[in-house]
C-alpha cells in the first residue's frame, strides 16, 4: 500500500509514450507497477466515454500473475470486481493460448514443463537424422536454435546467416550456419507436422493475426512486470496489443524489470521491438527488501558482468543501496550431502524454539526431485514442509517451511 515518493513519481505520471522502470532487487518494482495499473485504471473510471477499456497487467510467470492478483485486490479491489474489470491480470503465456484458442489455432502450444517429452522426441528424431558442424554438442544445437533462432524470429536461412548471435559465444561460419538451418527446418516442419507449437511460435502467430485483422481489443495500456525474462516475440506482441495510434503512444506500455536478475536466457531490447522508451526511462535505487548486507554480497557476484539495461545500452547499479542494515550473510558448505541435510535441520529446529514461524522460512532447490527428497528428510526430523507448486497461491494458514524451486519462486522473493 505504501510508496515512497521517488515510486510514487514513476507510479503516478502522465507519460508521452511507453515507459521503462529499472532497478535493483527489492527496490519495489512490481509494487510500482500495480499502482501504475490502479492510477490507469482511476483515469478510465473518472471518463464515462473510456467505460469499455481496460489495463492489460501481464508478467512471465502464472505463479507471480497470481500474486499480483491477491496484491491489487487489496490496493484497488473496485477495479478487478464486476462484470466489465478494469484490470484484466494474465501471465503472457496464458494470454496467447486463449487468444489463439478463440482464432482456431491448429496447434498445441508446449509450454515449459507441459510434454516437453514430445518434443524432446522430436528433436531426437531430427538430430538422429542429421550430421552436426565439428564440436557442436546436441545442446549447442538446442540452445541457438532457442537463443538466436526462435528469440529472433528467424525464419528463412537468409535472415539466418544475418542475425547477430551476441552472447552466444562461439562463432559460427557461413557454412556451419548453412548445416545448421537444415536441422532447424527439418525441427520446425516436424512440429508443424505434429501440430505442436513452442511459445514464441505462439507469440508470432498472434502477432500476425492482430496486424492481420486489427481485431478491436479492449486495452489502452499494458503493464509488463519481471520483463527482464520476456524475449523478443513476447514485446512484440505487446506492442501489438495496444498498437502506436496515429494521435500518439500516450500512457500505452509500462515496463518494469531488472537485467540483472534474468533467470532465462531471454533478451530482448524494446526498441528492436518498436517500444520507444527513450527518455522515458527511469531508475529506483533504494532497497526495501534486504539489509545493506545481503544487498552487498549479493551485488559483488555479479561484479565486472556486463548487464543490459533492456534497451541496447549498459545498466549499472550506481547508487543502490538499502534502506536498513542486518547481519551478514552465512555461507555454510559441508562434505556430503547427508550432514548438510543434518545441518539445515537442526537450524531449522533451532528457529522454531527461538518462536520462529517456519512459515517464514523458504528454502529453494533447483528441482522437483531434490525438493521431494528434502521433503522426507524433514519429515523423518520432525520437520513440517509445504512445497510451493506451479500455478498456485501460498496458503500462508498453512504451517511448515515453504520449500520450492528457484523458478517457482522467481518475483516473489518478499
Amino acid at each position: 500500500m505504501f510508496l515512497h515518493r521517488d515510486q510514487r513519481k514513476v507510479a503516478y505520471r502522465d507519460y508521452s509514450g511507453p515507459a521503462l522502470v529499472r532497478g535493483g532487487a527489492g527496490t519495489g518494482k512490481t509494487v510500482v507497477a500495480m499502482h501504475r495499473a490502479k492510477h490507469l485504471a482511476d483515469q478510465i473510471a473518472a471518463d464515462a466515454e473510456r467505460s469499455s477499456e481496460k489495463v492489460l497487467f501481464t508478467t512471465f510467470t502464472t505463479n507471480l500473475a497470481i500474486d499480483i492478483q491477491s496484491n491489487l485486490k487489496t490496493l484497488c479491489r473496485e477495479h478487478l470486481e464486476g462484470t466489465n474489470p478494469r484490470i484484466e491480470i494474465i501471465n503472457l503465456d496464458r494470454w496467447v493460448s486463449q487468444f489463439l484458442k478463440r482464432k482456431k489455432f491448429p496447434r498445441e502450444i508446449v509450454y515449459f514443463g507441459e510434454n516437453r517429452d514430445r518434443l524432446d522426441t522430436v528433436w531426437r528424431e531430427v538430430l538422429d537424422a542429421h550430421s552436426r558442424p565439428d564440436g557442436l554438442s546436441e545442446e549447442f544445437v538446442r540452445a541457438e536454435w532457442e537463443q538466436v533462432v526462435q528469440a529472433k524470429g528467424v525464419m528463412s536461412e537468409r535472415e539466418y546467416f544475418k542475425v547477430p548471435r551476441t552472447g552466444r559465444g562461439t562463432a559460427l561460419d557461413r557454412r556451419s550456419r548453412a548445416v545448421l538451418w537444415k536441422i532447424f527446418s527439418d525441427y520446425r516442419a516436424r512440429m508443424i507436422d505434429e501440430s505442436l507449437a513452442e511459445p514464441d511460435d505462439g507469440y508470432r502467430e498472434a502477432v500476425e493475426i492482430l496486424k492481420a485483422e486489427a481485431p478491436n481489443l479492449s486495452y489502452s495500456s499494458v503493464v509488463v512486470d519481471e520483463a527482464q525474462d520476456m524475449g523478443e516475440q513476447a514485446f512484440r506482441l505487446v506492442r501489438a496489443i495496444v498498437p502506436e495510434k496515429v494521435a500518439g503512444d500516450r500512457n500505452s506500455i509500462f515496463i518494469v524489470g531488472d537485467a540483472h536478475q534474468r533467470i532465462y536466457a531471454r533478451r530482448a531490447t524494446m526498441t528492436a521491438c518498436g517500444i520507444n522508451v527513450r527518455g522515458r526511462s527511469r531508475q529506483l535505487r533504494l532497497n526495501y527488501r534486504t539489509s545493506d548486507e545481503i544487498r552487498r554480497w549479493a551485488v559483488s557476484i555479479l561484479e565486472g558482468v556486463p548487464i543490459d539495461d533492456l534497451d541496447e545500452g549498459t545498466d549499472n547499479l550506481n547508487g543502490y543501496t538499502s534502506a536498513f542494515r542486518g547481519p551478514p550473510p552465512e555461507l555454510v558448505g559441508y562434505p556430503s550431502e547427508e550432514k548438510e541435510i543434518k545441518a539445515l535441520a537442526d537450524w531449522l529446529l533451532a528457529l522454531k524454539a527461538d518462536g520462529t514461524q517456519l512459515a517464514d522460512v523458504g528454502i529453494l532447490l533447483r528441482t522437483g526431485a531434490q525438493i521431494d527428497h528434502l521433503a522426507r528428510k524433514l519429515t523423518d526430523a520432525g520437520i513440517e514442509s509445504v512445497r510451493l507448486r506451479p500455478n498456485m497461491g501460498d496458503d500462508r494458514g498453512q504451517p511448515g517451511v515453504r520449500l520450492s524451486t528457484m523458478h517457482r519462486a522467481k518475483g516473489l522473493e518478499h
